[in-house]
């Protein structure tokens, strides 16, 4: 096989894993970039599911995909009972309650103290992102 066919494999391989076609066209050294490109864009799926880490300047943000499926109950009827204290450590784009209040917080800010369903504050607390109360 020679170079350029090698590419075009492993550009339809990077293609499958990631579910769509790829551009199969171009020279050796553009399917080498977009091969690098592919294999960064699958190393990053392997983060925690629903987690996009966003770093710049002085606040480092942490949106995690915490909205209730369909047939769940929406956060503010669930049992506070049902629901965890959680520290954030950075900032959180989160669906959580107030620490005191049924307010819904859409932002929690490092340091600042919220509630969440048991399985958020687990993978929270996991991910160190937040610290259990």
């Amino acid at each position: 096989m020679s170079k350029k066919e090698d590419l075009i494999a492993r550009l339809k391989a990077l293609g499958a894993e990631l579910g769509r076609e790829v551009n199969l066209s171009g020279s050796n050294e553009e399917m080498a970039l977009r091969i690098a490109e592919l294999e960064e864009e699958l190393n990053d799926d392997d983060a925690l599911p629903g987690l996009d880490v966003v770093t710049g300047g002085i606040v480092d943000a942490v949106s995690i995909g915490t909205l209730p499926s369909t047939d769940d109950k929406p956060l503010a009827a669930q049992d506070a009972t049902d629901l965890v204290t959680v520290k954030a450590l950075v900032t959180l784009h989160i669906n959580a309650l107030h620490e005191t209040s049924n307010e819904l917080v859409a932002i929690a800010e490092a340091g600042v103290t919220v509630r969440v369903t048991q399985d958020i504050a687990a993978d929270l607390d996991r991910s160190g992102l937040a610290t259990i109360e």
